[in-house]
């Protein structure tokens, strides 16, 4: 999920929220695509994890905007058997065997409105007219990660299969949780994006026809790198059962999106917030 408002802030903690909810699991308990917590890991998994959260993110009102809008962040996430998974990345079945972990699944993509909307749930923006809606699309996932040592590397390839946004994404990351006490942990986590060329010319760029009815001029994008990003994750355990948890995100967009008229400015930030409760 890269564009679309409210979704998109759901997608940005999805990560950091698997990590919060792992530190409440009775052993090596994951979201699909994230590191397992800092916290008992030597113990047997339990069957079912739940865990509900709910919170507010801070973000560009589209990729490379210059405004922000806070929206509301809605979360669910059920795990079973440390082998399939249900949330906000969708559904997912993984395996893993020691320090190796690896998967598929079928997540969601937002899309991207070329208006702005009213209500709690608004998104979207008026400088974006003329562009055209790119509707929402269903993503076929798979990746792999390995621990090595502290750090956790991991990749992952989607393919989307929406009527206009038909690209593919790859994202190459590492991370190092760092628990600080039992209740406390820290995150740091990098990141890299590399896109198709279908991708690229969905989000990035502007045709003859968009040109004669936006603000932007034509801009033939190609693959190639799309952002590098680097931020850092807070979890505390309030007791055991409730949790809160903020990640800080900086992202810089890179050739082809970085050149892009679309792109009013190659850096964007976001800040996010959850409160929430394990099951």
């Amino acid at each position: 999920m890269r564009c679309g408002g409210w979704r998109e802030g759901i997608a940005l903690v999805s990560g950091y929220f698997a990590l919060v909810s792992g530190a409440f699991a009775q052993g090596p308990l994951y979201a699909p695509d994230q590191q397992p917590s800092a916290w008992n890991l030597n113990e047997i998994p339990a069957p079912w994890d739940i865990n509900l959260a709910a919170g507010a993110a801070m973000q560009p009102t589209f990729h490379g905007s210059d405004r922000y809008r806070a929206s509301p962040i809605p979360l669910v996430i059920i795990r079973w058997h440390d082998t399939v998974s249900l949330g906000v990345d969708g559904l997912s079945i993984y395996w893993h065997h020691n320090n190796l972990r690896l998967g598929g699944g079928v997540n969601y993509e937002g899309g991207r409105l070329d208006h702005e909307t009213s209500g709690l749930l608004s998104s979207g923006d008026n400088r974006l007219a003329g562009l055209g809606d790119v509707d929402a699309a269903i993503g076929l996932k798979g990746f792999v990660s390995y621990q090595w040592g502290p750090v956790y590397l991991d990749t992952s390839a989607t393919k989307y299969l929406g009527s206009q946004n038909k690209g593919l994404l790859v994202n190459i990351g590492a991370s190092a949780p760092i628990a600080l006490t039992d209740q406390f942990i820290l995150r740091p986590h990098v990141a890299a994006t590399w896109a198709d060329n279908n991708y690229m010319r969905t989000f990035f760029g502007v045709s003859p026809v968009q040109a004669s009815k936006s603000i932007f001029p034509v801009f033939d994008t190609g693959s190639g790198p799309e952002d590098l990003n680097a931020g850092l994750t807070v979890v505390y355990r309030l007791n055991k059962h409730w949790f809160w948890g903020a990640d800080a995100t900086a992202t810089q967009y890179l050739a082809h999106a970085a050149r892009s008229p679309i792109t009013i400015t190659d850096t964007n930030a976001t800040i996010a917030t959850v409160f929430g409760y394990h099951f």
